[in-house]
């Protein structure tokens, strides 16, 4: 630790008064107070899967009222130090300021997604270092995914053959696109701050693929909700289109399943997105009804 530690000071021109370390999951992160009492927190970008955290990479792409104020940056080691932001996440909102907040959220999640997709690259699926896209077809990396995926899950009655009979029935549906999609966007990840901003506090990963799949990335944690609601209303999706946001719902609800049961966290039917009242298993049950499946 003390080699990050020594970093943060340096960039910091020793104007620290204390560091906590207070989370090392993906990433270390530290709570760093200064001098002047500011609280500060540095990240660094650690390599610990084959999932790479693209945050700094938004900030070339998006408009910074929507992310976290950088004090500092850098590219080796890669490392940020954001001013602390004070307010609250979409699960912390009671529901009077959801009724309040919910159009500028709807309208700033559409914005997400819609001005990160601009961006093509070459390539599909996840990216390399280079942010390129490790696979050469966007249906070869769906099918590696969610074969996978479904592997994972075989024990478990629904999830262990959903995707199967998804791409039985709507494989002509998924479609080629090398949009840069977001693809971590839950009510954890997204702040209302004190001055009634919204705010992504931690985007964490982009792939290749279409922008619908960020959406159907972010209906797998807010479907059945207000928001959900109003999302729909202002996206006005096609026919077709709501069916692969579905399709992508699932694909998403089933990857984080697939993920926690890799992890041993809880038991799987009892999991649910945050700041929504119904488990995962219970929007996917929905979602493969209105499917007809």
């Amino acid at each position: 630790m003390e080699k990050y530690i020594n970093e943060i000071k340096k960039a910091l021109n020793n104007n620290v008064k204390t560091i906590e370390l207070i989370s090392k999951t993906n990433n270390y992160v530290f709570k760093v107070i200064t001098q002047d009492e500011q609280t500060l927190y540095a990240k660094f970008y650690l390599k610990k899967s084959i999932h790479i955290d693209h945050e700094l990479i938004i900030y070339d792409l998006l408009d910074h009222k929507y992310l976290k104020q950088l004090v500092v940056f850098s590219d080796n080691p890669k490392y940020a130090i954001f001013k602390e932001i004070k307010g609250k996440t979409l699960d912390e909102l009671s529901q009077k300021e959801l009724n309040i907040y919910k159009e500028k959220i709807v309208n700033s999640i559409i914005t997400f997604y819609e001005t990160i997709g601009n961006k093509k690259i070459d390539g599909y699926g996840l990216l390399d270092e280079n942010m390129k896209g490790t696979s050469n077809s966007f249906n070869k990396f769906i099918m590696q995914r969610q074969e996978s995926t479904q592997d994972i899950l075989k024990e478990y009655d629904i999830l262990n053959n959903a995707f199967t009979k998804i791409y039985a029935k709507y494989n002509h549906l998924i479609t080629s696109d090398n949009s840069l999609v977001p693809i971590d966007t839950n009510a954890k990840n997204i702040m209302i701050t004190e001055n009634g901003e919204v705010v992504f506090i931690d985007p964490g990963e982009l792939i290749s693929g279409p922008i619908l799949m960020g959406y159907g990335d972010a209906v797998a944690q807010i479907y059945k909700t207000k928001i959900y609601d109003l999302f729909i209303k202002k996206l006005k999706p096609s026919k077709e289109d709501l069916i692969r946001i579905r399709i992508y719902a699932i694909f998403s609800s089933l990857n984080i399943l697939a993920f926690l049961k890799e992890n041993g966290i809880g038991n799987l039917q009892d999991i649910i997105p945050y700041g929504n009242q119904y488990t995962f298993y219970e929007l996917i049950k929905e979602h493969l009804k209105e499917l007809g499946i």
